[in-house]
């Protein structure tokens, strides 16, 4: 199988997901977009802006298991998306934000969301459910909901293996 047939799964770090939104890092008190404090045996940090634009909607979805097929893609037009896990790493592979009528096989990237992190897709940034790193995983997400139908599209091109580099994505 050629890579052009697999999208390998990296870490996601701000600027290799600035095409596709941003990156918090709500952990190691570095990210110059969220504020610090702490206390008595406790650190915490928030974005400093609201996470997504809109009134959003928490939910739950719980993914398979990478690796896997990725045949069908949503985007949301109206809202952009916020995605973070629980306890366990999961991917999300991802297509550029386009007028098109489906996402391009040729164009699907996939990232690694560690346990602290969080991502926001920009509007209409094509995407997969997030399945775990080495199981089933529930993660968070946050959109704002009630805007409208999301339909799943096929890939132009058909389905495109998506799977973590060995050795590279954080474990479970």
């Amino acid at each position: 199988m050629s890579a052009a047939d697999t999208a390998f799964a990296r870490p996601v770090t701000p600027d290799n997901f600035s095409r596709y939104g941003k990156v918090y890092e709500l952990t190691g008190d570095i990210d110059p977009k969220v504020v610090w404090t702490a206390g008595d045996g406790w650190r915490d940090g928030f974005t400093k802006t609201s996470l997504i634009d809109g009134a959003g909607h928490l939910g739950v979805t719980r993914g398979g298991s990478a690796p896997w097929h990725c045949g069908a893609m949503e985007r949301h037009p109206q809202t952009e998306e916020a995605i973070f896990c629980f306890a366990q790493p999961v991917v999300l592979a991802v297509a550029p934000a386009s007028d098109a009528t489906a996402p391009d096989r040729n164009e699907i990237e996939a990232f690694v969301i560690a346990p602290g992190q969080a991502v926001v897709m920009d509007r209409n940034v094509w995407h997969d459910a997030c399945r775990g790193v080495s199981g089933p995983a529930p993660y968070y997400w946050m959109a704002v909901c009630g805007l409208g139908e999301s339909p799943w599209v096929r890939v132009a091109g058909g389905p495109k293996l998506v799977q973590v580099i060995p050795g590279e994505g954080p474990t479970a």
